[in-house]
């Protein structure tokens, strides 16, 4: 199996969205706390230096929690329960996986 990376961009921000609609831009370093449409929370999402991670969820599984740090636009950190996407913005410059081959 061979894989092929690309370089990574730079992130200057991150965009939340919940059930496909944007609810919130993060442009400014900090930690962000995401709630439904009931007021219920969800998740803390962190920017900081460049990167953005979940710190916190109400989720069962944790998955967007142990994704980490994530510092290439191309990689959105997904939250299925909680119908949570986070994309991290900036210049994509072609980041991350381009390729798989058997």
């Amino acid at each position: 199996m061979s894989i092929t990376f690309r370089s990574a961009g730079l992130v200057d921000g991150a965009q939340v969205y919940l059930k496909g609609k944007i609810i919130l831009e993060i442009r400014k370093e900090g930690t962000y706390s995401i709630y439904n449409e009931d007021g219920e929370f969800l998740m803390n999402v962190e920017y900081f230096n460049n990167a953005v991670r979940v710190n916190e969820a109400t989720c069962p599984d944790k998955i967007c929690e142990t994704t980490g740090w994530v510092s290439t636009p191309n990689q959105p950190i997904i939250c299925i329960p909680n119908k949570v996407v986070v994309k991290p913005t900036g210049n994509q410059n072609k980041a991350g996986v381009d390729l798989y081959t058997w």
